[in-house]
């Protein structure tokens, strides 16, 4: 099989001839810029000049090409068009996005410091920014970097994380605890919001999949619906409001493409895979594995004929950072052992691998996956 082949094999739930294994194909499913540039010099190779990163709030990068061909990655991303630059307000150790909301660098990242409707009503919604996602600069070459990558590779092709989601946008615009109670006591307010998000999020991927729906295989949506111990919101209330306008996003996306839909969302979703599945959402990522009801033969037992779970390769929380080399070895196989059978899984660690996490320990897992991988 080639690597096109294997995704959409393990995608449709049979056994590929090895298991998938990804680096790069989402801002989450990637490294952060120091561990991309450390693990370049480990392996010897040439200096990147000028690192794609992708998301600045995690300082996530897109790898270059060689480093792809060297761990036998099976996927391509089609990336944003580098004919739109964000209009983006700087300042010292920070900047204010499109969305006006503030980002202050704290180590690493950037935190979300200012909401910008904290504190405003609800008729100050239909003036708050928003990027506004028919800006022609942002397709340019969308259509023929996707058609290359098509027509000229044997990988999957992705594309993703153009909008926040529905919720995920809330909670930024808002401020997660003024949105939460908003659900309780101002469902007018929480109402509105959803509804203008989605508006937004459905913008951007009419945009994008115009000009690249008919050439890639997967579709790649963020929106987080989990924290450490459990959902944000119980599974009754996600079945009342956000449910629906995620099956919205879905069918939308359904209309422009025949790729596979696939949701990242952080943290505790065990409650919420049912209803994931119902509304066609073909794989799920990160696989926080860290996280309460997220242990992987569970899932595997539960959902693993009905999802693919597209991460879980390797807890980043707390196994990567800590564990030895042979204990990081290990785990990965394990991992493997309890995922691969009957297809269904894509090899790449929980979330993206930090800044911090010693290069030697990066090749030892992507080597192990490579050594272990076959059916």
């Amino acid at each position: 099989m080639n690597s096109r082949e294997r995704v959409l094999a393990a995608l449709n739930h049979t056994e590929p001839d090895m298991v998938p294994v990804d680096m790069g194909s989402t801002e989450n499913t990637t490294l952060c810029r120091l561990a991309y540039i450390n693990l370049r010099a480990h392996l010897g190779m040439a200096p990147d000049p000028e690192p794609y990163v992708i998301n600045r709030m995690m300082d996530s990068v897109f790898p270059a090409e060689d480093l792809l061909q060297h761990y036998a990655i099976d996927f391509r991303a089609v990336r944003p068009s580098s004919a739109y630059t964000p209009n983006n307000v700087e300042f010292e150790d920070g900047f204010i996005d499109e969305y006006a909301i503030r980002w202050q660098k704290a180590s690493y990242y950037f935190d979300m410091v200012e909401h910008p409707l904290a504190g405003k009503p609800l008729e100050f919604l239909s003036q708050a920014a928003y990027a506004d996602p028919a800006i022609p600069e942002r397709k340019i070459g969308l259509r023929e970097q996707a058609r290359r990558l098509f027509e000229e590779t044997d990988t999957c092709v992705t594309v993703g994380h153009i909008a926040m989601g529905p919720f995920e946008m809330s909670g930024n615009m808002r401020g997660y605890e003024n949105f939460l109670v908003d659900l309780y006591t101002d469902p007018k307010y929480a109402t509105a919001l959803l509804d203008k998000n989605l508006e937004n999020t459905i913008g951007f991927w009419e945009t994008y999949l115009d000009e690249v729906g008919e050439y890639v295989h997967v579709v790649c949506q963020g929106d987080d619906l989990g924290t450490q111990i459990g959902p944000w919101v119980s599974p009754i209330m996600y079945r009342q409001w956000i449910k629906p306008r995620h099956k919205a996003l879905f069918d939308f996306i359904r209309t422009k493409t025949k790729a596979k839909i696939f949701l990242h969302s952080c943290g505790s979703v065990y409650d919420l895979i049912p209803d994931l599945i119902e509304i066609g959402v073909d794989a799920l990522s990160p696989v926080q594995v860290s996280a309460a009801k997220m242990d992987l033969p569970r899932l595997k037992h539960d959902f693993g004929k009905d999802i693919c779970f597209w991460g879980g390769g390797v807890d980043t929380q707390n196994v990567l950072p800590n564990a030895s080399i042979a204990e990081l070895k290990d785990h990965v196989k394990r991992v493997i052992e309890i995922m691969a059978p009957g297809g269904g899984f894509v090899w790449v660690p929980v979330h993206n691998i930090q800044s911090d996490i010693p290069p030697e320990k990066i090749d030892a897992v992507y080597q192990t996956v490579l050594e272990n991988r076959n059916y």
